[in-house]
């Protein structure tokens, strides 16, 4: 049986699971590949038995670098396959939205594994809740995990059935309707209708020469998983094709590049460090659309505090970081 692990990470939490998985299938099976998305095509997938596919969860499912390369794929009939995903607060759309997808290439899905991690969030307080993770705990899990995933693939194709796994149970499937509803009630704690709505809204970026060290930094271009920045065109090409997932802005040294919102801009400064007197945080440098900082403790709570503890009662999270360290 030839395995192999294919990941996308950015902040290095899916690597490190993925790491451990590795070292879970290699000791079961006696060998196990492992290589960054962008190292491995898809069709080169055809000469492995057992693939794990893993990466960051992004707007609630697979970023687009992962719905990209699934849909690549071809050739795959029959082969088996394992979801993994590193995520904060909402992992419930990850495999109701991936499994199909991997499905319908003819793969086989044999497992599932998901993995509590800190994320960069510009909009956030730190610590984010869900700091410290993954720690040895949940890389123990990881590489568990990667040990069961090669003896069930044996006994499936030894002929034993019963062990496809059912979706968790704690999934939900329809984001777009998740994320309608939540607009609404952020509108109804106070949330700007246009910050709201930002996943209804066209994202654009915004790119400032005269800030830009190019071609002694190579940040940006370096890290866009979509190589979408060529900043030797004339004009410069930012985000072309794009996955929205704002590394760009936030890995920046001198604050180039920025986020713009249907004419909001929201840079890097969004991550609370700017107030009035009067507790407002504003979003960029922008006055014109002030969140005040009672309203974002509010979304705060409802959105990623509530669905945490719920997590936490069903056994499916440990609290590494208290209500009381979270500076808002």
């Amino acid at each position: 049986m030839r395995c192999i692990i294919v990941y996308f990470s950015q902040t290095g939490n899916t690597e490190k699971v993925a790491g451990a998985i590795q070292r879970g299938v290699a000791r079961e099976a006696g060998n196990c590949e492992i290589t960054r998305i962008k190292g491995i095509r898809p069709e080169y997938l055809k000469d492995f038995d057992l693939i794990g596919l893993g990466c960051p969860i992004q707007g609630f499912i697979e970023p687009g670098i992962i719905h990209a390369y699934i849909y690549k794929m071809s050739g795959l009939q029959g082969k088996h396959v394992f979801p993994f995903a590193t995520h904060g607060t909402r992992p419930e759309f990850f495999f109701p939205s991936i499994v199909p997808k991997l499905e319908r290439k003819g793969l086989t899905v044999i497992g599932m594994f998901n993995c509590y991690a800190d994320v960069e969030i510009p909009s956030m307080p730190r610590p984010y809740p869900t700091a410290g993770h993954p720690d040895s705990i949940d890389l123990k899990e990881a590489e568990e995990f990667g040990k069961a995933m090669v003896e069930r693939s044996r006994r499936i194709r030894a002929g034993e059935t019963g062990l496809l796994p059912p979706m968790p149970t704690w999934s939900e499937y329809n984001v777009e309707n998740y994320k309608l509803n939540r607009a609404e009630r952020e509108i109804e704690l106070g949330v700007p209708e246009k910050i709201a709505r930002r996943g209804q809204s066209k994202i654009t970026f915004k790119y400032d020469a005269h800030k830009c060290i190019y071609p002694g930094c190579r940040l940006c271009i370096e890290n866009c998983p979509m190589e979408g920045i060529d900043l030797s065109a004339k004009p410069p090409v930012i985000g072309k094709p794009c996955m929205q997932c704002t590394a760009c802005v936030e890995i920046c040294p001198n604050k180039a590049i920025s986020l713009n919102i249907e004419g909001i801009t929201l840079s890097p400064s969004m991550t609370g460090k700017s107030t009035d007197k009067q507790g407002t945080r504003f979003i960029g440098s922008s006055p014109v659309k002030p969140i005040p900082v009672d309203v974002e403790k509010a979304v705060f709570e409802e959105f990623y505090m509530k669905p945490l503890e719920k997590a936490e009662a069903e056994g499916r999270f440990r609290r590494l970081v208290q209500i009381k360290d979270i500076s808002f």
